[in-house]
């Protein structure tokens, strides 16, 4: 009786410490990566800031997202960004450019490539 006590008691204290190390908006979420774009194509909200992008996976499929800030993300850095199944934006971290599918980076490159001005 004391074993069963015991583990059920050591259980319950390894899932409360685990769930203190899980973050519940990263858990099941799907992963895309963004390049935070310049500041001109940011829409001002009453909350803050809402970026358009468009998102990649590991597998180079595209994705719309829309990212909400309190406040403007630095231009040209690199994003993973966590996406619930109704494509809302949950949570998002800065990442290296070495960590980003190649597929974002070539499309980055074309878009960088092409004339501003006919």
């Amino acid at each position: 009786m004391k074993r069963n006590l015991v583990a059920i008691l050591l259980i319950g204290i390894l899932l409360v410490v685990g769930w203190r190390y899980v973050d519940p908006n990263r858990l099941l979420a799907d992963v895309y990566y963004v390049k935070v774009p310049s500041t001109e194509v940011v829409t001002q909200t009453s909350g803050g800031y809402r970026y358009d992008l468009i998102g990649y996976d590991e597998d180079g499929k595209k994705r719309p997202l829309s990212i909400a800030t309190s406040g403007l993300l630095p231009e040209g850095n690199y994003l993973r960004v966590f996406v619930k199944e109704d494509a809302e934006v949950v949570d998002y971290e800065q990442v290296n450019v070495l960590d980003v599918p190649e597929q974002l980076k070539e499309e980055q490159e074309k878009d960088n490539s092409e004339p501003l001005f006919p």
